[in-house]
């Protein structure tokens, strides 16, 4: 079977053909960059907090604010590439992306930069899909494994590398605003190259039937995503139990519901729910949920943990997650090549597997781990989600028509993108709850009663009498370390959960048929 993609598969306006490496190189570009600004904020709250005299509720906006920009934005993006033609929309999140880039490192307030970072997740919301669909038109089925392996590159290396630059900057400048202008020149160089290598047919509607916009539907989802994702990041901090958290919960549920009823019976659905009917594409789908959680799950735990608990500062702690990017990135077009050899379902179940286990090998993580075990041990867990995301990615579009695959992209990151911002949700409540009753579980055996105990402790009391520290000294010093030993215990048992979760998904790709699919085309 061959491997290499045919460069007389696409014409452009020039008389000279265009190789689809050109193509993958282009969208490749745009992909990188949504990712690249949604791993790189964390590291810049505090220097925002002080730099506008905010505080931590209202500085986690711009997280948030990104990411449900993010999230709304991508099921409208597909209908919009379907409908107004995939280059146009392609160019169009380009400069809506590098625009408020430019604008948000050019923030007076926190007003401001907040809203600026609403507006640039929506530039990034449409690239991705738009990029996908792209990839999905132009190389045909038996290449297309390595091309999706090629484009989603820029998705994985942006988490990987975005950390550990913002660190660099926030260590060595001190400055937050030189971290916004980092995709600017990608995005730049992502719209030269887009005018000119897209080619002006992908400026054509492949929905000329269907044109009428779902005004009710987009509000129902946009509503929906709003209400489910707001608490998602708030509720660590508020508590699960506050009202106005279940409430928003309940309501994202409802809307979701009326939702799905406003699509299933319209004949204008912004969303083509039908294409659940493909067993291939509902397995997908769901293991990319899943895959999305298990990703942003550890990405999240990882950095928080090293900092927390082992007192690194941004950049050492960055510095993990990038040789375990440049690993996924170089096995992704691997997998890319497999999957257009073998199949998926194989490529995926092993993948999940080694996820699992990799992540397994973080619920043994302890203080006196060392960066290159850490490093080691995280290459384990991301290279296997390189071997599985082509695949993953490729199946789930292998029977899908080529005028629904806008609609199709907008569902796949749409899912991506909720499912890892439920992986965060989940890990960071998860690791709360685990901490409180790790500490209960520690301090019962910290008696005066144990020798060892009690011996420890007697240390503990002189070395305050000498220092003529107060009395209650002792006590406090026994407690800060029952704390420590009672959250390092409880990361171990929320990468458990995170192991468990990819585990017990993996038997789901079993059930993919994507050779059969392959033939039938």
């Amino acid at each position: 079977m061959q491997t290499a993609l045919k460069p007389s598969r696409v014409v452009v306006n020039t008389a000279a053909a265009v190789s689809p490496a050109a193509i993958l190189g282009v969208v490749m570009l745009g992909n990188f960059l949504g990712p690249l600004y949604s791993s790189t904020a964390n590291v810049i709250i505090p220097n925002l907090i002080a730099s506008f005299g905010s505080d931590v509720d209202t500085m986690e906006w711009v997280v948030t604010g990104y990411m449900l920009g993010y999230s709304i934005t991508m099921p409208l993006a597909g209908w919009l590439a379907d409908t107004l033609g995939r280059r146009r929309m392609f160019l169009i999140g380009l400069v809506i992306f590098t625009g408020f880039s430019i604008a948000a490192s050019m923030a007076w307030s926190t007003s401001s930069l907040i809203a600026f970072r609403i507006l640039q997740a929506v530039g990034g919301g449409i690239v991705s899909p738009t990029g996908m669909a792209i990839v999905t038109d132009v190389i045909p089925p038996k290449d297309r494994g390595k091309a999706f392996g090629l484009w989603g590159m820029g998705m994985m290396l942006a988490p990987a590398f975005g950390p550990w630059i913002s660190g660099l900057i926030v260590d060595n400048m001190d400055d937050w605003r030189p971290i916004f202008l980092l995709g600017v020149p990608f995005g730049i160089a992502g719209l030269l190259a887009a005018m000119q290598y897209l080619p002006k047919s992908e400026d054509r509607s492949h929905n000329a039937q269907h044109t009428r916009f779902d005004s009710l539907g987009f509000g129902l989802l946009s509503s929906s995503l709003t209400a489910f994702l707001i608490p998602l990041t708030q509720g660590n901090r508020v508590g699960w139990d506050d009202g106005w958290i279940r409430f928003s919960l309940a309501a994202a549920a409802v809307l979701f519901v009326l939702f799905i009823v406003r699509e299933l019976r319209t004949n204008h659905p912004m969303l083509d729910l039908t294409l659940f009917h493909d067993r291939v594409f509902s397995i997908a789908t769901s293991l990319r949920f899943v895959l999305g959680m298990g990703y942003y799950f550890s990405i999240f735990l990882l950095p928080l943990f090293t900092q927390d608990i082992l007192g690194w500062d941004a950049t050492e702690s960055g510095l993990i997650l990038m040789p375990a990017g440049l690993a996924m990135a170089f096995l992704m077009p691997i997998s890319g090549i497999l999957v257009d050899k073998i199949g998926a379902r194989v490529l995926i179940f092993s993948g999940m597997v080694l996820a699992a286990y990799g992540t397994l090998l973080f619920a043994g993580i302890d203080t006196d781990w060392t960066m290159q075990h850490m490093i080691v041990v995280n290459v384990i867990r991301t290279a296997a989600l390189g071997l599985l995301f082509t695949p993953l990615t490729t199946a789930a579009l292998v029977n899908v028509p080529r005028h629904r695959t806008g609609a199709a992209s907008g569902i796949l990151n749409t899912i991506w993108q909720v499912g890892g911002s439920l992986g965060i949700a989940v890990g960071q409540t998860y690791l709360t709850s685990r901490a409180a009753a790790r500490y209960a579980e520690v301090a019962s055996t910290l008696t005066p009663e144990r020798p060892t105990v009690w011996n420890f402790y007697s240390k503990l009391q002189a070395m305050a009498a000498a220092h003529h520290w107060p009395a209650n000294t002792a006590h406090a010093m026994l407690a800060q370390i029952a704390q420590g030993m009672a959250v390092v215990r409880a990361y171990d048992d929320t990468f458990l959960l995170g192991a468990l979760l990819i585990g017990a998904s993996a038997p789901l790709a079993l059930f993919l048929r994507y050779k059969a699919a392959m033939k039938s085309r």
